[in-house]
């Protein structure tokens, strides 16, 4: 990553410290010095001012890390769009149920309905969490987890183990059906005390 770089040679041709540069474009010290050694990247605001401080076009600042920005941008897009069905996902399986007690115990036969209409959003935003995962190329869940925290998920890769990763993912189903079922049975328990 070059960005870092560049400030960095742009900071010490100006004769600045970072100090005085934080000062210049209303950051920290720290957020200077995560610029220069590329754990982190300025916002759009950022570049267009230290453009303006030393001189240079945009361009000129970050040649060679477009593709990377774009690229950051993208997985930033998608992990909060994996985050938002996540929870829809996850909210809609405990409403699920939550409603099977009720509906279970209940004489109505259409009640029965409810719940299969309260799994269909958990089943569409699963299936599109599925489709994320193989679009940013996520199989196991310390990598998952990597990508929502916007960490780098290219070293986890290459300790991929498909046996592991099977077992990982049975373990993780498993635990899943397991609240779920959980979940389903404290319902019924609350609604024939309540029913009683």
């Amino acid at each position: 990553m070059e960005l870092g770089k560049q400030i960095k040679n742009y900071r010490m041709t100006f004769n600045y410290s970072q100090e005085q540069l934080a000062e210049k474009t209303f950051v920290s010290r720290q957020t200077i010095s995560n610029w220069e050694t590329s754990k982190s990247y300025p916002d759009i605001q950022s570049l267009l001012l230290l453009s303006s401080i030393f001189g240079t076009s945009l361009d000129e600042l970050v040649k060679g890390d477009l593709q990377v920005m774009k690229n950051e941008l993208q997985n930033n897009k998608s992990n909060r769009r994996m985050m938002l069905y996540s929870w829809i996902m996850v909210i809609s399986f405990l409403v699920t149920a939550i409603s099977m007690g009720p509906v279970l115990l209940s004489d109505k036969v259409t009640l029965l309905f409810i719940p299969f209409l309260l799994l269909v959003p958990a089943c569409y935003f699963g299936s599109k969490v599925e489709s994320l995962k193989k679009s940013a190329d996520l199989k196991t869940y310390s990598e998952i987890l990597a990508f929502s925290q916007g960490n780098p998920v290219d070293e986890l890769r290459k300790y991929r183990n498909k046996s592991s990763d099977f077992f990982e993912q049975y373990a993780i189903l498993s635990l899943f059906i397991t609240v779920f079922i959980g979940i389903c049975s404290v319902s019924i328990w609350v609604s024939r005390i309540l029913m009683s």
